[in-house]
């Protein structure tokens, strides 16, 4: 175990495997300021060049050096637009925001896409392969995707979604049976370059927006046979739910790897006792204050409980509980790093 690479710590981790310590996963374009002020680039070139966009998720493991970098940003729009969706860009250098959503009459005419004929989808995909020729052999490039029933609400809008999956539940599925289809093609893509661990991003189901019995039929039931497919492909799954209150128990039967939560939205005790030797966790300690807001020796602390918590099992992976916030102290970015390590190498 001495001496382990990002990738074999990461892999095995995912695989339950003894490590030397837990690693640190690091998510999307997360601090991105410092990023950003790092390479003098940003993030509306890194949307339209693949080069620019392998050098932005470059710098966050030079500049942070946790142990994977992300081929897949937070914007949650890229795959939505591929299918229709349009999207502007604000003036400021930041994500692009929704335009025009389509109807959700408008399904009959929305066909699968293909990421690597699609202009902006297309560049994470090329630049996970850049990033995999630049260090892919000792870091993990993990690719980023929305889950099937989350990308269905950024093509038409949340609202319309959750009223469509109560007053026109064929129309929803079409359309979510649509874009799984493009997942498809976003996994098999993604394999054929190299890319070993999807990260699923489905903070949809969750109980502040769906009734369990709507998540299982939209959202849950089509993120397994994503990860059914993703498996037959070789590549390890990580399946992500930020929403305030996660359908986690269920999330546990997709088949998935890991599983990633903020620790803040559960209840912690019952999650470890659950979850603790059946697959991998991803451990999200609070981006939104602690991480943010509070101070390294906070953070120090925190990181101390929860591993001492956990106690030295295999299966786990120390993270935020989702994209680090754009001014994000660099010393708490360190600080999450440095107690990992202290409090848990082994």
């Amino acid at each position: 175990m001495l001496g382990m690479t990002p990738r074999e710590r990461f892999l095995a981790a995912l695989e339950m495997e003894p490590v030397d310590r837990p690693p640190i996963f690091y998510q999307h374009l997360g601090a991105a300021k410092w990023i950003l002020q790092h390479t003098g680039l940003t993030m509306r070139e890194g949307f339209h060049d693949p080069e620019v966009y392998a050098k932005l998720a470059l710098a966050s493991y030079e500049l942070y050096g946790f142990d994977n970098v992300m081929a897949g940003w937070g914007d949650i729009l890229t795959e939505a637009q591929a299918h229709g969706m349009t999207w502007k860009f604000p003036e400021r250098d930041f994500y692009p925001r929704p335009d025009v959503h389509l109807a959700l009459s408008d399904v009959d005419k929305i066909v699968p896409a293909d990421p690597l004929k699609d202009r902006f989808w297309s560049v994470p995909v090329k630049a996970a392969g850049i990033m995999i020729e630049k260090i892919g052999r000792d870091v993990p490039v993990v690719g980023g995707l929305d889950t099937p029933y989350m990308i269905a609400g950024n093509i038409i809008g949340y609202e319309n979604l959750l009223m469509g999956s109560i007053s026109d539940p064929g129309h929803v599925e079409k359309l979510v049976e649509t874009v799984l289809e493009s997942s498809f093609m976003w996994g098999e893509a993604m394999s054929r370059i190299g890319v070993e661990i999807a990260f699923l991003e489905d903070g949809t189901a969750g109980m502040e927006q769906n009734s369990l019995e709507t998540c299982m039929r939209f959202d849950i039931g089509y993120v397994v046979r994503e990860v059914e497919h993703l498996k037959k492909l070789g590549m390890k799954t990580f399946v992500h739910n930020c929403s305030a209150m996660p359908f986690w128990k269920e999330e546990m039967g997709t088949g998935a790897d890991a599983l990633h939560v903020p620790l803040r939205a559960v209840d912690e005790d019952e999650l470890f006792r659950v979850i603790k030797g059946r697959m991998c966790l991803g451990a999200g300690i609070d981006q939104t204050e602690l991480l943010f807001k509070k101070t390294p020796a906070d953070i120090e602390k925190e990181v101390e409980r929860i591993l001492g918590k956990w106690g030295g099992a295999p299966g786990l992976i120390m993270s935020p509980g989702c994209e680090l916030a754009y001014k994000t102290p660099m010393e708490n970015i360190q600080a999450l790093k440095e107690a990992t390590i202290r409090f848990g190498s082994s």
